[in-house]
């Protein structure tokens, strides 16, 4: 991540200016205009039913070959294929890339002349259908899921249907993103007043049902929108919640207490929220010449995160 913002800008924009914007995009469907739906139809219209059977056929592939131990993936909470949606579709996301690279079948014929006539073939990320996070593909003007059942295993394994029926929709603002977060992961979601000069760039404390703390949103395109937007989606969440009567409970704040052996962005500690103190610091990130938008202050930040995370 560091290396990106050791290079000299070239323009206005600064190095992190250009990583925030690439961060934005991570994921981030992209709702098809007309020339789109136009590809979509021509090339991959006629082969929906073909299109389908190699995308089982792939999702059977990964499956087989994390079977068998030629595919690792991390442990989750749950059995397989239950939470991996991010692995498996990343996985046939890939296999499918190579064939598409060296088409030997009509459908992969007409993928790979899809893609040459400018049609977008890319993973996405949202909350489908105000439930959960989902992982797919899009497909021009098709959404595509190779992992439909990591949430409810009966399900099929791969759905393709119209992007604007899909019931995706992008995550960007970090209210959204709590709010799916509150009702998918369990746990339990809380304003991140503790740490005020975090809060602007990571205004949520989550505990998961095990009990430990994260630091959230993980999603590189939320953290980028609020970040690029000076931090007012943050902010909002944080008022919202606080006239909701939501505080972070003492014993909370108790536990997390040695996080300030961390470094100076964690030291600071607020068990009761002090509204002062927090808007100064998103004043500070606001601010294009303060301490969250320098490449020294933004990669400090982000190392002492990942500290706490490895912890």
């Amino acid at each position: 991540m560091t290396q990106a913002f050791l290079r000299s800008p070239t323009d206005a924009e600064t190095p992190l200016d250009r990583q925030l914007r690439l961060w934005q995009d991570h994921r981030r469907l992209v709702p098809p205009d007309e020339r789109m739906r136009a590809l979509t139809e021509r090339w991959l219209g006629p082969h929906l039913a073909a299109l389908e059977a190699l995308m089982l056929e792939l999702r059977h592939g990964v499956d087989q070959d994390r079977e068998e131990g030629r595919l690792t993936f991390p442990k989750r909470r749950y059995p397989y294929p239950k939470g991996f949606c991010r692995e498996i579709s990343d996985a046939v996301f890939e296999r499918l890339r190579r064939r598409i690279a060296a088409p030997d079948t009509p459908v992969t014929q007409a993928l790979a002349a899809f893609v040459r006539d400018g049609g977008r073939l890319s993973p996405i990320w949202g909350a489908l259908r105000g439930s959960y996070f989902q992982n797919a593909m899009q497909m021009g003007a098709l959404y595509v899921d190779a992992a439909n059942d990591t949430v409810t295993v009966t399900k099929p394994k791969v759905e393709i249907l119209p992007l604007e029926t899909s019931g995706l929709e992008p995550v960007v603002e970090v209210a959204h993103f709590a709010r799916i977060a509150q009702v998918y992961w369990g746990g339990t979601v809380w304003p991140n007043t503790l740490f005020p000069r975090l809060a602007p760039a990571l205004p949520i404390l989550y505990i998961d049902p095990d009990g430990r703390p994260h630091l959230h949103p993980d999603s590189l395109g939320v953290f980028a929108e609020n970040m690029a937007g000076g931090c007012r989606s943050a902010l909002a969440f944080l008022e919202q919640e606080r006239d909701n009567g939501r505080v972070l409970p003492a014993d909370v704040a108790a536990a997390l207490a040695p996080w300030r052996t961390h470094g100076p962005w964690f030291e600071e500690q607020c068990p009761t929220p002090d509204w002062d103190r927090l808007r100064a610091c998103f004043a500070q990130a606001a601010d294009p010449q303060g301490p969250y938008r320098s490449v020294q202050g933004f990669v400090g930040m982000m190392d002492a995160v990942k500290r706490v995370a490895g912890a």
